[in-house]
């Protein structure tokens, strides 16, 4: 769709720099643990109507769904599995 087009459009720089810094930073992995992590507390934030955790998670979820079509689209399976070992230095 046209909506989906522009958004691919305006956030194609902020992609191609994750996409180049990820493997030093693991910044992808460390969101989407912090987005596993909280998800046991969707539950009940739907039955206590917590509208903004709710809303947190779902833009969460959004912007790993468009960061992985980028990546998926764009690198081999092995950058794939480069981009998912980060390691922390010591």
């Amino acid at each position: 769709s046209a909506d989906l087009k522009l958004l691919e459009e305006a956030t194609i720089s902020v992609c191609k720099s994750l996409v180049e810094k990820n493997p030093r930073t693991g910044n992808l992995g460390s969101l989407i643990k912090v987005f596993l992590s909280r998800t046991k507390e969707l539950k009940i934030s739907a039955e206590c109507q917590n509208h903004l955790f709710i809303w947190q998670a779902h833009n969460a979820l959004f912007i790993i769904c468009c960061l992985l079509k980028v990546f998926i689209s764009q690198m081999s399976e092995e950058e794939l599995q480069i981009h998912f070992t980060y390691e922390e230095k010591a």
